[in-house]
């Protein structure tokens, strides 16, 4: 069914059609509406003109390991693996695929990132040139009201205490991360979005 809301002065009316569904597309009311939708669902796609000499058959490869998602996580865990590969000796394919146009697009984010982990995954992350650039020098905290601002304490070994940590565009940190990880022999394949 379709539904148009007619205004004629100050009434509206209310109008009714009924879809009829063609090859062609929705026909309403002696009009014949082009078909909007390629969802195999609606209309299947042997049925549908617009797909004959497609070929819809999909790529297939293969990986020892696939991560979905080349934010700061499955990065991390792609060169984790390669670093223990090379350790072992043991060659193993790892790829990483990621729905945005490039790795760190969709990280847009501006952070504070406590570099531990970083310490770990790469001690010589400075010779590396890491993005890293802005070390926080001051914390403060505040209880705002309407008119007012309170200051409050900060505690050491709080997350809100964040000496010896670094103020960081994370788009950028990830975009460092996936140039390290290709490096390091890991695929990463951007504009991939996974399906399963």
């Amino acid at each position: 069914m379709m539904l148009r809301i007619l205004k004629q002065g100050s009434t509206v009316a209310l109008r009714v059609s009924r879809l009829i569904h063609s090859s062609h597309g929705l026909r309403a009311g002696g009009v014949t509406h082009p078909q909007i939708t390629t969802h195999y669902s609606v209309v299947p796609r042997h049925n549908d003109p617009r797909w004959e000499g497609i070929d819809m058959s999909r790529e297939a490869d293969e990986c020892d390991v696939l991560i979905v998602g080349a934010g700061p996580a499955g990065l991390s865990a792609a060169i984790r693996l390669m670093q223990l590969s090379e350790e072992s000796g043991e060659e193993i394919r790892v790829c990483v695929v990621d729905k945005a146009p490039e790795v760190g697009a969709h990280t847009l984010s501006g952070a504070v990132l406590e570099p531990r982990a970083l310490n770990e995954l790469f001690p010589d992350w400075k010779d590396r040139e890491a993005p890293l650039h802005t070390p926080v020098t001051s914390d403060s905290m505040y209880f705002l009201t309407e008119k007012r601002r309170f200051p409050l304490p900060i505690i050491p070994g709080l997350p809100m205490h964040n000496h010896g940590n670094y103020v960081v565009r994370l788009g950028n940190f990830v975009r460092w991360l996936g140039e390290q990880a290709e490096a390091l022999g890991v695929e990463v394949y951007p504009g991939i979005a996974a399906s399963e």
